[in-house]
């Protein structure tokens, strides 16, 4: 199995909803075919009057190379509406070693 180094894991806790459209924004404007989103309960990505409460969250997680990393997280960090409060949050930090995975090419057209 083929491995990769100097990549970059970032994460982003979002508020629910959120997830999918980042990804296809991902994978349309910037050309990332993998990343994952999960569902789950956090705190801090909600409406204002929920603090305390817990919140409906998706997570986010995506490798990247490390020369791209911080292109990348800016764009998640707007795309996914974190620039306000109780936005979510995100991390990125350093992999010793990943496995790249890309989708193969499909033809759209009819046989």
């Amino acid at each position: 199995m083929k491995t990769t180094f100097a990549n970059k894991l970032i994460v982003c806790t979002m508020g629910q909803g959120l997830g999918a459209g980042v990804v296809e924004r991902l994978a349309l404007e910037l050309g990332i075919e993998a990343a994952n989103v999960s569902s789950g309960r956090g705190r801090g990505a909600g409406s204002l009057g929920s603090i305390g409460a817990w919140d409906e969250v998706d997570t986010l997680a995506v490798v990247v190379p490390a020369e791209r990393a911080d292109e990348v997280f800016s764009f998640i960090f707007h795309a996914a509406d974190l620039d306000r409060p109780r936005g979510g949050i995100m991390f990125q930090h350093s992999l010793v070693e990943a496995t790249p995975f890309s989708l193969p090419a499909v033809d759209d057209g009819e046989a």
